[in-house]
């Protein structure tokens, strides 16, 4: 008798864990579609980001935390950790705002490196906690000529 038990149990456990894994197969990984710098002030240290993003799946997707840095030409110039109370809507993109806490001395560097470099080059890597587990998300791209004009002008000394 308690063999078979012991093999109903393991047969059991055997089911939830291929169901489980059909599942996080089934969740596609939300997308951020843009990251637009709302507002920067070099008083505070301190910028808010848009950032617009789609969930391919066809149910609501509770996000809990973002966690995450920013990269300007390589420079780590913020940590981003928000804890949130939203859900993704079904197939729908959706804009959130997000307050980071700037490195000055990293954004100097990097402000350098766009002087010399004439590029700025941006990455974001990072995750979003949901109920089912860590999502990881990932963005990178190049700044404008208008926003690395902005940039300069906030981050140089005298202006």
């Amino acid at each position: 008798m308690k063999k078979l038990l012991a093999i109903l149990l393991v047969s059991v456990s055997f089911i939830a864990y291929s169901y489980a894994d059909i599942l996080n197969d089934s969740i596609l990984t939300p997308e951020i579609r843009n990251i637009t710098l709302n507002s920067f002030s070099a008083e505070d240290n301190r910028a808010v980001f848009d950032v617009e993003v789609y969930n391919p799946n066809a149910f609501k997707l509770p996000v809990r935390k973002l966690h995450g840095r920013i990269h300007l030409n390589q420079y780590n110039v913020a940590d981003i950790e928000a804890t949130s109370n939203n859900s993704l809507a079904a197939q729908a993109t959706q804009m959130f705002t997000v307050p980071v806490e700037i490195d000055p001395d990293a954004l100097m560097n990097a402000a350098t490196g766009v002087m010399i470099q004439g590029q700025a080059k941006y990455s974001f890597k990072g995750y979003m906690m949901t109920p089912i587990g860590e999502m990881p998300i990932t963005e990178e791209g190049e700044l404008t000529t208008e926003q690395i004009l902005a940039l300069l002008s906030t981050t140089l000394p005298g202006q």
